[in-house]
């Protein structure tokens, strides 16, 4: 079983809104039934490795392409990715409709287009 998250939650880890992640790594089956209860997770069934698509408007990805282009080093998480605050940091205005979907859509066309223009 797998539950989408639907708002951050600061447990044992940071879990994001937006993201798929397995039972196993929310924790016990009281923790899960804490969170539902709370409305922080739902039921997504057995599809944590398939992602979510996000669908994002135009300004929004044009913002975020440009942002993650002005980073600074300091602000990629040890896998690469561009970290959501410091993307929230940079794009106040914008800042409630970053996820951590958004960035990896986003992201993922970055790397897509780079791997083309290579």
């Amino acid at each position: 079983m797998s539950y989408r998250i639907k708002r951050t939650v600061i447990a044992a880890s940071r879990l994001e809104a937006g993201r798929l992640v397995a039972a196993k790594d929310i924790g016990g089956e009281a923790q899960i039934a804490r969170l539902l209860a709370l409305g922080a997770i739902e039921e997504a069934g057995d599809a944590a490795d398939t992602p979510t698509p996000v669908v994002l408007h135009d300004a929004l990805r044009v913002a975020l392409t440009n942002a993650i282009n002005d980073l600074p080093g300091d602000a990629f998480d040890k896998g690469g990715k561009p970290k959501v605050k410091a993307l929230q940091d940079a794009l106040p205005g914008l800042a409630d409709q970053i996820s951590a979907a958004a960035r990896d859509t986003v992201w993922a066309e970055m790397q897509t287009a780079a791997g083309a223009a290579s």
